[in-house]
């Protein structure tokens, strides 16, 4: 059976247990400002009861007592899989439901099924959901009725072209309902990959950093584009929040200069300072960690930026998409190679070579404790919602997932 990107199974689970009670999934922060919250359980929860960003200054946050037991994942699994009963004169918020407090990647569910449990505010995330409001795309293939959702900087450029040159896919653009009569009533598998959340948003970063620098506006990459000029012009007013962040730049060799060796620029070959390790002083791994302090999770600059989870809902409603299997993008080529056999296809050994392997631009090893937990804070949605377990330097950092009661 094909691995997911958390371990466990890949085949998505029915919701089970009773009908009449929902749970509430929540990624908490204890000490923490901002509290990420979603929703999960047995039945679609009433869009009234969407979770919401709370701070200190919200009078809710007193529900955030930090003496909440913590249940073992087992346990966590057992209440929403209806093995067993959700307890009773457990603690409990100032609503008077019940919290279930555990930590995540420690449900024993693979990454698709705990993410059909999960219900996410969309309107809280509506800038990470804004292409997926009324259709989702995705590679189609009827020929082996199978459907791929992209997530950018998860093994996407491999599965596209895994879809396109050996399933015979297309891209589509499908109505929420019609993606839901393919999978519920004509049988197709639908699959996506996703990657351990910290390591992902260091090379989403680095990927929205260059696609939103002031070369994107005028310069040698876009002076024959100017479909790419009008869409930068349109978009850039995203990083005025962040003026530092190309402080002294204007040219895209201005950005060069700063990471790739001379010697290789000298060559011209610019594509070839991807193959080399930063030569950054510092002043790049400085506005990253500036960025991070100052980032809310919320309202990202560029599409690469939004969560893994957030690209597996439906935009209006935040309910999940139906995923057949989650994949793990660290072994992209293996797992496509195994989903293709077993729709008749062979997928030769080292055909799968078109993701886009390069180095960081500044040294992620240089990263900061504070702000590499700072990035799992932000990226609560993905660790709870995806069942993965949290780095070594995040796991004392308060942050947990929680199962509450609503009747």
């Amino acid at each position: 059976m094909l691995s997911s990107g958390a371990g466990g199974t890949s085949d998505s689970t029915q919701r089970k247990g009773t009908t009449t009670i929902l749970l509430l999934l929540i990624a908490f922060l204890i000490g923490i400002s901002s509290i990420f919250n979603l929703i999960v359980g047995n039945q679609v929860a009433n869009k009234s009861t969407g979770a919401n960003v709370v701070t200190d200054n919200d009078p809710t946050t007193k529900q955030f007592r930090p003496n909440l037991n913590v249940y073992n994942g087992e346990e966590i699994t057992k209440f929403l899989t209806g093995e067993l009963p959700f307890p009773t004169g457990c603690t409990r918020n100032m609503n008077g439901r019940c919290r279930l407090k555990f930590k995540p990647g420690t449900l024993q569910l693979s990454s698709a099924q705990t993410l059909q449990q999960c219900y996410v505010d969309a309107n809280k995330y509506k800038e990470h959901t804004l292409r997926s409001r009324n259709t989702v795309a995705a590679s189609v293939s009827h020929k082996h009725k199978m459907i791929y959702r992209n997530i950018p900087k998860s093994a996407s450029s491999t599965s596209r072209h895994a879809m396109m040159d050996f399933l015979e896919g297309q891209d589509l653009q499908l109505k929420h309902d019609e993606l839901i009569n393919l999978v519920h009533e004509d049988n197709y598998t639908m699959v996506s990959f996703i990657r351990e959340p910290l390591t992902r948003f260091y090379s989403s970063y680095d990927e929205a950093y260059f696609r939103m620098g002031p070369w994107m506006g005028e310069g040698e990459i876009v002076w024959d584009k100017p479909k790419l000029r009008e869409w930068f012009k349109n978009v850039k007013h995203k990083m005025d929040k962040y003026p530092y962040l190309y402080e002294g730049m204007k040219e895209i060799n201005d950005f060069r200069k700063m990471y790739c060796p001379k010697e290789v620029l000298d060559t011209g070959r610019f594509l070839d300072c991807n193959n080399y390790d930063s030569i950054d002083d510092g002043r790049l791994l400085k506005r990253f960690e500036q960025f991070v302090r100052d980032y809310d999770g919320i309202e990202p600059f560029d599409v690469h930026l939004n969560m893994q989870t957030t690209n597996l809902i439906y935009g209006r409603s935040g309910e999940p998409l139906p995923m057949s299997a989650l994949y793990n993008a660290s072994d992209a080529e293996k797992e496509w190679q195994e989903v293709a056999s077993q729709k008749g296809v062979t997928i030769p050994d080292g055909e799968m070579k078109h993701g886009r392997h390069q180095s960081r631009r500044f040294d992620v090893s240089k990263v900061s404790e504070a702000t590499q937990q700072k990035i799992c804070q932000i990226l609560a949605l993905d660790y709870c919602c995806l069942n993965f377990k949290l780095p070594k330097v995040c796991d004392n950092v308060g942050l947990y997932c929680a199962l509450e009661q609503m009747e």
